[in-house]
């Protein structure tokens, strides 16, 4: 049996004794049985403070797997504490390991990042046990503390406050007066908008968050207020959403498009002119609510006839980081595009090496850009992205063509340096990432160290880097041996499209 936090809060109530006996059978109900308290118990004291965590994964794992089927407050609780304690050692690990590797230290970085395996693997299980809680009395208790707590980390608080859709049928009041109050930081303001656009209409008393977050200068609030928008259904916000056409660019336009879209049901394009129209001819039924709002869907935008691409995939952001295998295995040879037969065959790195220089020469110049070379040793172009100016371009392109290729395909740590060059930092904190497109091409598996890296572990990897997954990473696959599903995977994980071009075309 379940109640709502309304009920187990109900102090001050003059209650008749009837409702008194079943609000305490209620509560006794609610008492974990002396079995589950013993496994609660050890379960906290598994995930302690400890000076040598890695000594106890496999015990830390198992405790995970105990309360897999408890679905209580107190294990709620439970689980966002050792939630947090495991991100707190994983992150100094996570800090060492990426100085390693930014000083191209390979066998040091490879050995180190043994260790940080298992805590990733720790925290994924952690968060699965979190999101499998659906009683309204375990999920209040866990939505409240990410609105309030700032030193949970911030990946533990989005994902707790998205837990609220479970509450929108009956939204408790401290969540209703923790929404009404207004953010001290970037990180509340985050965790505040997700949780109004996760309860939907019961998240109005965030909205004069939401509209006052509209002209932020962090795009990444500007387009959690979107979202929220949509969902809170107000007809307040089509008008300054309208508005934000007109300024917005690249992937932050997208999302404001398909955010009207779902909150007014309108099928309109990123276009300013055509939604002014439809504002001024049949929006203000919408405005004032005379039309249900929120339920709609986006629809999915393609790139224009004649947009930048690179490989057949979108450039539609405004900072963009090429990713580039350089491996021995580059130099295999496959069969020209779109060219006659008789035409002789290019390597892979030429293929490769040709796209991305006929990209870099038609990217508009207000676009920003950086390269990442990667096979046993990672190489960077430039310390933080430039302008794609004539010059910068043509120095990109001498840089590119004096790569050489050597043994080894460290997808893992490319995909590292890329989001420190992103500004994304390893622990779990808030960053206005500075790139919002990666584009990774390989030809092969993942390998490090002479053997193979498991795909999975860099999936949670990602996830982890990627906070909010506003950074789109495509995935680009060269010739017959590309790892296909964990190139989509990737993909698909953070926004992205896959692009796959064999070694004869058909």
């Amino acid at each position: 049996m379940t109640v709502t936090c309304r009920l187990l809060r109900s102090r001050n109530k003059v209650l008749p004794p009837t409702e008194y006996l079943a609000v305490a059978l209620t509560v006794l109900g609610l008492l974990v049985p002396v079995g589950e308290s013993d496994v609660l118990g050890d379960f906290r004291k598994t995930f302690r403070a400890t000076r040598n965590p890695e000594q106890k994964h496999e015990q830390r794992l198992a405790a995970l797997n105990s309360v897999k089927d408890f679905d209580d407050p107190k294990l709620g609780m439970a689980l966002v504490a050792a939630y947090s304690q495991v991100n707190k050692e994983l992150a100094k690990r996570e800090d060492e390991h990426r100085e390693y590797v930014l000083r191209l230290a390979r066998n040091v970085a490879l050995e180190m990042r043994e260790g940080i395996n298992d805590p990733r693997l720790l925290l994924e299980v952690a968060m699965e046990r979190i999101m499998a809680l659906r009683s309204p009395a375990s999920i209040c208790p866990i939505v409240e503390d990410a609105l309030s707590n700032r030193t949970l980390p911030l990946t533990l608080r989005l994902e707790c406050a998205r837990l609220a859709r479970f509450l929108a049928d009956e939204v408790p009041g401290p969540i209703l007066k923790l929404l009404s109050k207004r953010p001290r930081s970037p990180e509340d303001t985050l965790t505040l908008l997700t949780c109004a656009g996760a309860l939907g209409p019961g998240g109005r008393p965030a909205l004069k968050t939401a509209l006052g977050t509209l002209s932020h200068q962090d795009a990444a609030l500007r387009e959690a207020a979107f979202a929220a928008l949509s969902t809170i259904g107000s007809g307040e916000g089509i008008a300054p959403m309208v508005e934000r056409l007109g300024v917005e660019r690249g992937h932050t336009l997208k999302r404001l498009t398909a955010a009207l879209q779902v909150l007014t049901g309108q099928k309109i394009s990123s276009s300013l002119s055509a939604w002014s129209s439809w504002l001024n001819e049949n929006g203000q039924a919408h405005i004032q609510g005379q039309v249900p709002l929120g339920q709609g869907a986006a629809v999915v935008q393609t790139l224009a006839q004649g947009g930048t691409s690179y490989h057949g995939l979108p450039i539609e952001g405004q900072s963009v980081l090429f990713v580039v295998d350089v491996s021995q295995s580059m130099h295999v040879m496959m069969a020209r595009k779109d060219e006659a037969e008789e035409a002789a065959p290019e390597s892979r790195l030429e293929r490769a090496l040709t796209e991305l220089v006929r990209t870099l020469q038609i990217l508009p110049p207000d676009t920003r850009f950086n390269i990442v070379a990667f096979a046993g040793r990672l190489e960077l172009y430039a310390e933080e992205s430039v302008l794609a100016s004539p010059e910068r371009v043509q120095e990109a392109i001498t840089w590119l063509n004096a790569r050489k290729m050597n043994l080894g395909t460290r997808i893992h740590d490319a995909l590292e340096i890329a989001f420190h060059l992103a500004g994304r930092g390893i622990e779990d904190a808030y960053f206005n990432s500075s790139v919002d497109t990666i584009f990774l091409l390989t030809d092969g598996q993942p390998i490090a160290g002479g053997k193979k890296d498991p795909p999975v572990g860099i999936l949670r990897a990602a996830k982890r880097w990627n906070l909010g997954a506003r950074v789109i990473i495509h995935t680009v696959g060269l010739g017959d041996g590309v790892p296909v599903q964990f190139l989509k995977k990737l993909a698909k994980a953070h926004g992205g499209q896959f692009a796959h071009e064999k070694s004869k075309p058909k």
